[in-house]
């Protein structure tokens, strides 16, 4: 993912080639319902496209990027997140 500021070198790559993931680590996430269903919906709608990156999970890495470059501060990353 290559941001016109830069900052995509502050969270890397969300989505790398297969067998390229040896820096990540591995979480399990609760959705709500509804989250899940416009995610498997988007999922299709990729699909049919012919898109690339249609599984759940390269999805919800890039809205988790995208999420963490939206912040103007400490180089593109959100700083006091707080843990509820």
């Amino acid at each position: 993912m290559e941001m016109a500021n830069g900052k995509n070198e502050a969270v890397g790559n969300p989505n790398p080639p297969y067998g390229e993931k040896g820096g990540f680590r591995k979480i399990t996430i609760t959705l709500p319902l509804r989250a899940y269903e416009k995610l498997m919906e988007e999922s299709v709608r990729r699909k049919i496209a012919g898109e690339p990156n249609r599984l759940l999970s390269a999805m919800i890495r890039e809205a988790a990027s995208n999420y963490l470059l939206e912040a103007p501060e400490t180089d593109g990353l959100r700083s006091g997140m707080e843990t509820q």
